[in-house]
């Protein structure tokens, strides 16, 4: 199974979301072992960080967050390495995604090719397959 990335981890924790239901659906999955090999990439959980701290969210909130995410049983974290952090330049070259994208993009391609986000810049990217949320059902 895929990586997941922001767009989830933001839907989760907003109730307003509009994509919230579906996260709610896909992390409730991977909790039960309903998605097995799910992992969150660590450069989501760095994009996450930086999110909630240009909005002034206090340390110790984001701090919860973050551990919150890591505590989500079945869900494992893919790491952000040497690796990962090349093949996202030259995604950024080949594809003009964005930094964190590439990060995220990379981090799928070294895991198993997959990735569960709503982000369609992702679909420019041949050795990645995108899986739509709202597809999981």
């Amino acid at each position: 199974m895929p990586v997941v990335e922001l767009d989830m981890m933001i839907a989760l924790v907003n109730s307003s979301d509009p994509l919230h239901e579906g996260a709610d659906r896909l992390f409730r999955a991977v909790r039960e072992g309903r998605l097995r090999s799910v992992r969150i990439a660590v450069s989501a959980l760095l994009e996450y960080e930086l999110l909630l701290r240009s909005r002034g969210v206090a340390e110790a909130e984001v701090r919860g967050d973050l551990r919150a995410f890591t505590r989500i049983r079945n869900l494992g974290e893919q790491p952000l390495t040497t690796e990962t952090v090349a093949l996202a330049s030259e995604l950024r070259e080949r594809h003009g995604l964005t930094y964190f994208d590439s990060l995220h993009c990379a981090s799928a391609i070294l895991f198993d090719g997959k990735i569960i986000s709503v982000d369609e810049a992702y679909d420019t990217v041949p050795s990645v397959s995108r899986i739509d949320p709202r597809s999981l059902g």
